[in-house]
């Protein structure tokens, strides 16, 4: 006689599973990914890391392929001017919501359930392959459907309102993206995920990463209180309130005459110097002079915003300082070149 086997329970409290044991599955047969995971926190979608708890993000090479709007969009992004949509409690949107705090899954045979910790938000996906719904309005989340490629779980993603960011640092996408997640399960511990994004306004090829998460058995999801901790910060001004989108069609922060167009993208120069002065306009973009050999040269480095995120603050950059920067020159200022990245200490920031 046939006896159908019994679906292994994907996480309890009461035992610690064997994170190597075999994958849990439904009534169904389908994998379950129900359980607690830890995620790579990937707020720079170019980053490739493995953590010690496992967990790995494999990103995009920087620069990304932007199209000029999306280039614009990247440049223009400045939080601490306009407001960040997170820091005023609005939903963080798919990619962003991977990361930092715990997140559960719930799953039957028809729906997956996606519980995030942060800002106590959720998902709740219908893995049936139904149809996109039509005239549903935009949204920060857009529209998902599941559906099943044998033992992969995917989900397709429209609709979305163009607000989001892939990660904290800000790399934007449009209202014409398309999202597709894979989700597989090949033991009881890991979930190997993967996303790709589609979305011709901002770049001009698709853009992807992927990731491992980690069953966490002894972590349970906490409320949390967004506007709580939030509120008085923001009525203070310590955090600038999100208002709403401030994009531009063009790049109001290096204009035409200092976007990448603006410099010669064949003649790639690496030039060490010593900084003479550091200037600062944080509501633009920071620039060096450099000494370099018996030249002074003026080096546009990148919004303030990113430098900061990525570890190069203006305190780092004093005069005296030695650096060495790959950069290319403009074709319409002389002694004026564009850095794509820069080297202190031995340490090397990526600018673009």
């Amino acid at each position: 006689m046939f006896q159908a086997p019994t679906p292994a329970a994907a996480q309890t409290l009461k035992t610690k599973p064997d994170l190597k044991g075999p994958t849990p599955r439904l009534p169904n047969g389908k994998p379950d990914f129900s359980g607690v995971w830890a995620r790579p926190g990937a707020q720079d979608l170019t980053r490739t890391f493995t953590n010690r708890d496992g967990t790995s993000n494999k990103g995009e090479p920087n620069p990304l392929p932007f199209t000029p709007w999306g280039q614009a969009q990247w440049d223009n992004y400045n939080p601490v001017k306009n407001g960040d949509y997170a820091g005023s409690c609005m939903p963080f949107g798919w990619v962003r919501s991977f990361t930092p705090h715990p997140m559960q899954i719930l799953q039957n045979n028809e729906y997956i359930s996606f519980l995030f910790e942060q800002s106590t938000m959720f998902q709740a996906v219908n893995t049936e392959g139904l149809p996109h719904r039509k005239d549903w309005p935009p949204t920060w989340f857009g529209d998902s459907r599941g559906h099943w490629d044998g033992d992969t779980l995917v989900i397709e993603v429209v609709n979305f309102n163009g607000y989001t960011k892939l990660g904290t640092i800000g790399h934007p996408m449009s209202d014409q993206s398309k999202l597709t997640m894979t989700f597989k399960r090949p033991d009881m511990g890991h979930i190997q995920f993967k996303w790709v994004l589609e979305d011709s306004k901002t770049y001009t090829r698709p853009v992807s990463n992927d990731r491992v998460f980690v069953l966490t058995p002894d972590v349970e999801v906490m409320e949390y209180g967004c506007m709580e901790g939030n509120l008085t910060s923001l009525l203070e001004g310590a955090i600038t309130p999100w208002t709403g989108p401030k994009d531009s069609d063009t790049n109001v922060v290096y204009g035409t005459q200092r976007d990448w167009p603006a410099y010669d993208m064949a003649k790639q120069q690496k030039l060490t110097g010593v900084i003479k002065q550091t200037i600062y306009d944080r509501s633009k973009y920071a620039m060096l002079k450099l000494q370099v050999d018996n030249r002074l040269l003026d080096v546009i480095l990148a919004p303030p915003v990113r430098m900061d995120f990525r570890g190069l603050v203006e305190e780092m950059l004093k005069p005296g300082a030695t650096v060495s920067v790959v950069a290319y020159p403009s074709k319409q200022i002389q002694n004026e070149v564009r850095a794509e990245t820069l080297t202190l200490n031995g340490t090397t920031t990526e600018l673009r």
